[in-house]
């Protein structure tokens, strides 16, 4: 996985390394399918111009899709862990996509011997007589 992060205006810190670098192994867990070759993830830490609101936005680039994470106002390391958060939601909801498990859910069902409870039977009514011409 190539690694980038920018800061403007954000002291940087062991704190922040420390966390950037555990999440940055989290993520590595959830990408061994991808080519790491192929994966980039750029990351943004500034403050606002008047020096009091940070924020932070990351964007994780894979072979199929792009993901992006911001977050803004509140501590330089919660925000940086929220958006960390958000990319790893993203990253197993786009792998849940990519292995179509919303269709293999209905298959495992009936191959376990497990069934659905059956609907009700629907009432059936009568045709209604038309208009006479």
């Amino acid at each position: 996985m190539q690694i980038h992060f920018s800061y403007h205006h954000v002291v940087r810190n062991e704190q922040l390394d420390k966390s950037i670098q555990l999440n940055i192994r989290k993520l590595e867990k959830l990408l061994t399918h991808f080519s790491p070759d192929l994966v980039h993830l750029n990351g943004s830490l500034e403050m606002n111009a008047a020096g009091k609101k940070p924020s932070c936005s990351l964007t994780l680039s894979l072979p199929t899709t792009r993901l992006h994470a911001k977050e803004e106002g509140g501590n330089v390391l919660t925000d940086l862990q929220a958006c960390f958060h958000q990319i790893i939601e993203q990253v197993k909801k786009h792998k849940q996509a990519l292995r179509h498990e919303g269709e293999w859910h209905r298959g495992t069902l009936k191959t376990a011997g497990l069934e659905t409870p059956e609907q009700p039977a629907s009432k059936t009514r009568k045709p209604t007589a038309g208009r006479a011409k």
